[in-house]
Parts: C-alpha cells; structure tokens; sequence
C-alpha cells in the first residue's frame, strides 16, 4: 500500500511539473506573439495602463514587488515604477533578501533619471519625513513614494522590536500591560505608509521570503508567471485579477 501511494505521489508531483511547464511555454510564446505585434515601446505601455485605469473597479494604494533573491532588478524596478505612476498608485515597495536594492539605491535612481527623466518630480524616496502624516497619507499627494526594503525590514524587525520590548520592560521603561496590538502597530508602522494591497513575487516558488509579515496579514498575494521580467500586459492582468478579489479582511 505504501508503495502505491509514493508512485501516486510521484506522478501527481510530474503531472504538476509538466503544467507548470507547458503554462511557462505558453506564456513566453504570448509574450513573444503580443512583442511582435505590438512592439516593445513607451507610448504602448503608457496606452495599455490607461486603458486598464479605465477598465478596472479598484486599484491598489500600495504595491509590494518581492524579488526573493533575484539580483539585477534595477530595469525592473524602472519600469514598474513608471507603470505605477501612470496608474496613480502612491506606494509603491521593492523586496530583496539580499539587500541588493538597498546597496545599489544610487545606481537605481541613475538609471530612473537616465531612462524616464520625467518621472523624477513624481517621485518621494526614503525615510518618512514632514511632508507624510501619521495616518498612512502623503502631504504632496502628486507623489508616489517608493521604499526600498531587505530582510532587515521584515522578519528581523520583528525580533528587533521583541528585544527592545523585553529590555525596556526588564528595565522598568514600559510596563508588561502596555503592551498591546495598539503599540505593535504603531512600532512597526513607524514608515508612515498604508499596508500593501497587492503583493507580487517573482519566481516559481510561492514563498513571501519573509517580507513584512506583520504589515501584509491581508496583502493579496500573486506569483509572477515567469521568472524574467514582467512585460507590461503581464502587470495589467494582475492588477486586473486583483480588482475582481474580494477582500474579506479575515471575516
């Protein structure tokens, strides 16, 4: 009996391999087919985002785009960028565990300024500042906010508040009873920004590779059908599918 369930097992886990393979196939030869047809440019990207602005019920505040340990994503980062504030999305976060954007935030806003100069005016970068209140809403509403987050800003954040927490109460600075949901929230929403919406992962694997777990309990999460990069029809299909999710908020 064991060993009629372990082959089952096995083909269930081929047949899963094969559709993940032949659905890879087929969408590289749609993105080819719609490159031919209708060309890889500025003015056809800007054209399908309005048409999908008009299309759409909703659309998210704030994008998360989780690049796990992809490195090279800086073209990437540029286009999504330029989609987003098309779209008039305010937030808009990057992810990499190994800290790649982070280290090379100066090379990504070289190549903003060099490929989509007329983006840089729309654009807020780093820490919170005078210009963003408490309440997740931006004093220069014409601007999207864009954050550039590592694994320093998901799970280790939360074991870096836990110490914080454990030596202020061993020290008598907070009390065990102050604290609550309240003062986690408002400790690990010190950037002053909504919780993300929409959650997109690149990459076959179906993991969030530990990204804001405390700020994204009610991200809808999508994984990118390839593992290259994300071609402008691609990125208005997910938006298109989130818009039709309902967001039940755990109820």
């Amino acid at each position: 009996m064991f060993t009629v369930f372990r082959i089952l097992l096995i083909l269930i886990h081929f047949s899963c391999d094969l559709f993940a393979a032949i659905y890879n196939c087929y969408m590289i030869l749609r993105r080819k087919c719609f490159e031919l047809w209708h060309g890889e440019n500025l003015r056809t990207e800007i054209e399908i985002m309005l048409r999908t602005a008009n299309k759409v019920k909703k659309l998210p505040r704030h994008i998360v785009v989780v690049f796990g340990a992809k490195e090279d994503t800086i073209f990437d980062c540029v286009r999504i960028i330029g989609w987003c504030i098309t779209l008039g999305i305010p937030y808009i976060s990057f992810f990499d565990i190994s800290g790649f954007l982070v280290r090379n935030e100066s090379l990504l806003k070289y190549e903003l300024a060099k490929r989509r100069p007329d983006l840089m005016e729309h654009i807020n970068w780093g820490k919170p500042n005078a210009g963003f209140m408490r309440n997740g809403t931006c004093a220069s509403k014409s601007k999207t906010r864009i954050s550039l987050l590592s694994s320093l800003d998901g799970k280790n954040e939360i074991v870096s508040l836990t110490k914080t927490l454990a030596e202020a109460v061993v020290t008598g600075s907070i009390k065990l009873e102050e604290i609550d949901i309240d003062l986690l929230d408002e400790k690990l929403n010190s950037r002053g920004i909504p919780d993300p919406d929409l959650g997109l992962i690149y990459g076959h694997v179906r993991s969030t590779y530990g990204v804001l777990p405390w700020q994204t309990r009610v991200t809808e999460f999508f994984t990118l059908p390839s593992y290259d990069s994300l071609t402008a029809e691609e990125f208005t299909c997910l938006l298109e599918k989130y818009s039709k999710c309902q967001q039940r908020f755990g109820k």
